[in-house]
């Protein structure tokens, strides 16, 4: 998918930043996309001077809590620390030898018409995951994160309750920890294990939507990155039908995807820490030519 936009954004408006899902690469290529486009300078990057609303769902939770923190400082933000970082050595990364081609088969033999009762079928093997893992797997995800606390810049982090189905829309009311939030919303079924909140169990946001972009409705402009192509999963709602109905209300929507290189580069590998240089850099080369599409 290549970055289109409709129309033009330019400065003035509320501006709601939505961020998708895309493994441990994924985290890297948006934090490169958004350091490259902020970099650029440029209407788009001036429009997210002071994002009125962050949405993340799986890898975009991550970086949209990174983003919202560092927008707190005040329109002069940038990524420049989030952006080493993914050059740094991951250590605290847990490699996981996933055969992802296999998982997504696994995911599209769900036999549910119902997108609710297929994703609470993709919640049973999320279920069985073994938790041996669990509290390395929730320190990883605290070493991603700048902050503890919910940042003052609106974000919403998506999971889903993997005994139902059902979405759930973190934020600074829910009464939930942002680490938790944030863990649940990268618990990949079949890969890392179900995070517990309360009496629930949840998994990866991204298995009710990539990105929901509609959580962004009400806002002039709606900047959508999504570093996987858009066409959706099982029990997702495509991007395309969400991205039609915020054009129904009027809003400016501008979606930057990843490019040919990166899909057929460290995108293939999402889940290997050992891709975020490359990631990052390939990105950050998409933001500036997003930047000068958007003088």
């Amino acid at each position: 998918m290549s970055s289109a936009a409709q129309p033009d954004a330019g400065p003035t408006g509320t501006t709601a930043l939505v961020l998708g899902g895309g493994g441990v690469t994924g985290i890297a290529w948006e934090i490169g996309v958004l350091h490259g486009l902020r970099a650029g300078g440029g209407t788009l990057a001036r429009a997210l001077d002071a994002p009125a609303l962050v949405v993340g769902t799986s890898a975009g939770s991550v970086v949209g809590t990174i983003v919202a923190a560092a927008a707190d400082a005040g329109p002069g933000w940038d990524l420049a620390p989030a952006l080493a970082a993914q050059h740094a050595p991951p250590t605290s990364e847990i490699p996981r030898d996933i055969d992802l081609t296999a998982l997504f088969e696994r995911m599209s033999s769900v036999a549910a018409t119902d997108p609710l009762e297929a994703r609470r079928q993709v919640g049973e093997f999320a279920l069985a995951v073994d938790r041996d893992v669990a509290d390395d797997r929730r320190a990883a995800i605290a070493a991603r994160l700048p902050v503890r606390d919910w940042p003052a810049t609106t974000l919403r982090v998506t999971a889903v309750d993997a005994r139902t189905g059902a979405l759930t829309v973190f934020d600074a009311h829910s009464g939930v920890g942002l680490d938790e939030a944030v863990a649940a919303s990268c618990a990949v079924p079949g890969v890392w294990p179900t995070v517990p909140i309360g009496d629930a169990e949840y998994m990866d946001g991204g298995m009710a939507s990539l990105c929901h972009a509609t959580l962004a409705a009400g806002h002039d402009r709606v900047v959508v990155l999504v570093p996987f192509p858009a066409e959706g999963s099982v029990g997702t709602r495509s991007l395309d039908d969400e991205l039609a109905e915020l054009r129904g209300t009027g809003a400016e929507i501008v979606v930057i995807g990843p490019d040919a290189e990166y899909l057929a580069g460290p995108g293939r590998a999402a889940l290997d820490p050992a891709g975020r240089s490359a990631s990052a850099d390939l990105g950050g080369r998409l933001g500036r030519s997003v930047a000068v599409d958007h003088r």
